[in-house]
């Protein structure tokens, strides 16, 4: 499948995508775009006038590696929800690659059992590849995307699979980006200062702990007992960006064992 060269919304994407001079990246920040990707700050990615999404002057994709719950999308353009996330602060969650065989390493940070494969197939983000791109014949888990990169990068040369995809980092072998290695004794630190009780809405949790957690208030890689909160895994679930939170079945059983005292002092 071909995507076409002219892009409705992006103003004509390709006579306006001249290559300007591109800084020297180095071997290694290469093999780590086309492969496991890297971990960014929001004023690292740059939008082109097109709204496709730059790094160090090479075409790439984000997504979030460290996740919870569901599977994340991948994004293309500057859509709206990442300046949604640029808004919220969380952008510094993402990853950027040049990877084209829409598979793609992630960490998962709920502890449910899950089969381990080295990578996860993702889908293309419904706000980039319709409201976007306009492309509403191409569905979401079909995108092309080293047709994507012909498209806005004509400098673009597909990266030799077998020699940049492997071995490759796998959610086991590879290191969690945020989370430091003493994140179980900080959480419970959290925790413990509080009483066992949510700061959020007082329920006490002392004899049922598993549903107390520590929230980060400015994102994971943020770790100090300041950046800390002790949240119900109700509450947690009403944080921005958390709702995912409600599918788990720790929050179902805490719905069933404390809703209705929760529901009483959150006025829910």
């Amino acid at each position: 499948m071909k995507l076409p060269t002219n892009f409705p919304k992006l103003d004509d994407l390709l006579k306006q995508m001249g290559i300007p001079f591109q800084p020297f990246v180095g071997p290694e920040i290469e093999k780590s775009i086309t492969t496991q990707g890297i971990t960014v700050e929001s004023d690292d990615v740059k939008v082109a006038p097109n709204g496709t999404l730059e790094y160090q002057g090479r075409k790439v994709v984000l997504y979030i590696r460290d996740v919870w719950g569901s599977l994340p999308k991948y994004h293309v353009v500057n859509c709206q929800t990442l300046k949604g996330m640029r808004s919220a602060g969380r952008y510094k969650r993402y990853v950027v690659t040049r990877r084209t065989d829409g598979e793609f390493i992630l960490n998962f940070a709920d502890n449910l059992s899950r089969a381990n494969p080295e990578t996860y197939r993702l889908d293309i983000c419904k706000n980039c590849l319709w409201k976007e791109l306009n492309l509403w014949h191409i569905s979401s888990n079909a995108f092309p995307l080293t047709d994507w990169f012909n498209a806005i990068d004509p400098s673009y040369q597909p990266p030799p699979i077998d020699t940049v995809y492997g071995p490759k980092t796998t959610p086991v072998t590879g290191p969690i980006s945020n989370y430091p290695p003493d994140w179980n004794l900080r959480s419970l630190q959290c925790r413990e200062k509080t009483g066992w009780k949510c700061e959020e809405c007082s329920i006490d949790l002392g004899l049922n702990r598993k549903f107390l957690h520590a929230h980060h208030l400015r994102g994971t890689r943020y770790n100090q007992p300041e950046d800390l909160k002790a949240l119900c895994i109700g509450c947690h679930a009403e944080q921005l960006w958390h709702d995912k939170m409600k599918n788990l079945p720790d929050y179902l059983e805490f719905m069933q064992l404390h809703g209705h005292v929760w529901k009483q002092l959150t006025r829910k």
